[in-house]
């Protein structure tokens, strides 16, 4: 009981701080086709994780850029508070590369990388967000393998990402729910570099005893 006193708790300050209201439509319609994100895309993440430990509730902050290229099967992140870190997601590989204080580790990508993830999930419904004048919102809901439930509102056009929650599964023994924000969001690839896997610092072979990260819509 706790544990889900704890997770509670959690989940309104991560929701207090990301999520800015959203009025859902009086008329109801028809669901939307299911949209398929850009194939190029970069913008900013803010995202606030609360996790329990050994029953002990932990809020972390974390602000990162992203960038997510479909095309060509590559992510990169960079986490920039509170400490900084590299995350470069091959897809093509299915290896990630995590670059931290001049040392580099390599681990195998179990999660797909796709950009129409909506096709098999639960729509739940559309909003305008931030007032009747605001941008038009279509709201869905999937389960992820290694993640749990992910919530996630995109623009009617372009099917941008603006906010996620992800849930983490039931029974998991270290519950956990992070609420993520996207701003700032440009089309195409500005950087190509940012993909680059330096080497030799970055093994070609991973270390099977460490799970890969996933940030934002690389849990997708």
């Amino acid at each position: 009981m706790l544990k889900f006193l704890i997770v509670a708790v959690l989940l309104g300050a991560c929701s207090a701080f990301v999520m800015p209201p959203k009025i859902p439509i009086k008329d109801a319609q028809a669901p939307p086709t299911p949209c398929c994100l850009p194939k190029q895309f970069e913008g900013n993440l803010h995202i606030i994780t609360g996790t329990v430990q050994a029953g002990h509730g932990e809020l972390s902050n974390v602000t990162a850029r992203q960038s997510l290229d479909y095309t060509n099967m590559m992510m990169a992140t960079e986490v920039l508070h509170p400490t900084n870190i590299r995350v470069i997601d091959d897809y093509n590989r299915m290896m990630q590369y995590v670059i931290m204080q001049g040392q580099c580790t390599a681990t195998k990508i179990t999660t797909k990388f796709d950009n129409c993830p909506f096709s098999n999930a639960t729509y739940l419904g559309s909003f305008y967000f931030g007032g009747m004048q605001g941008l038009m919102m279509d709201g869905y809901q999937l389960m992820v393998p290694d993640a749990g439930t992910v919530t996630i509102d995109v623009t009617r056009n372009g099917c941008i990402p603006v906010t996620a929650v992800t849930v983490s599964q039931s029974g998991a023994t270290n519950p956990s729910i992070s609420a993520t924000g996207y701003v700032d969001i440009t089309m195409g690839i500005r950087d190509p570099a940012v993909f680059n896997v330096p080497h030799p610092l970055c093994p070609s072979e991973p270390d099977s005893k460490m799970p890969s990260t996933g940030f934002g819509l690389g849990r997708l």
